[in-house]
């Protein structure tokens, strides 16, 4: 494997946990950055690689850093994948994740 093909494979693998961080169908993934569902496959795969334009698709469609993306830096993944699946509750589903979170705050201290 060549050093593009590399890359390309590890950005892959790390766009297809986002998806599945997200609990997103490929197809939703892939309407959501509004790319095809066979380039977004072609893409995990690390069969294709992506164009400035696609990644910024991508990050603003799941509200992420392209740090994770690009370089494999987790910091503030796990944070966002969580806003990006809080913004699909409504709000009496909010106000009940909201006290689930507190209670296990007050549980760790």
């Amino acid at each position: 494997m060549t050093l593009d093909k590399d890359y390309n494979l590890m950005v892959g693998l790390r766009i297809r946990e986002v998806r599945e961080a997200l609990h997103w169908s490929r197809e939703k993934f892939s309407e959501a950055c509004d790319i095809s569902p066979g380039f977004l496959a072609d893409i995990e795969r690390g069969q294709k690689s992506l164009t400035a334009k696609t990644l910024f698709k991508i990050c603003t469609a799941c509200n992420i850093s392209a740090d994770y993306i690009v370089l494999g830096h987790k910091k503030g993944f796990n944070k966002d994948a969580g806003i990006e699946a809080l913004n699909s509750f409504n709000d009496e589903q909010l106000e009940h994740i909201v006290n689930i979170l507190y209670e296990i705050k007050n549980i760790s201290h």
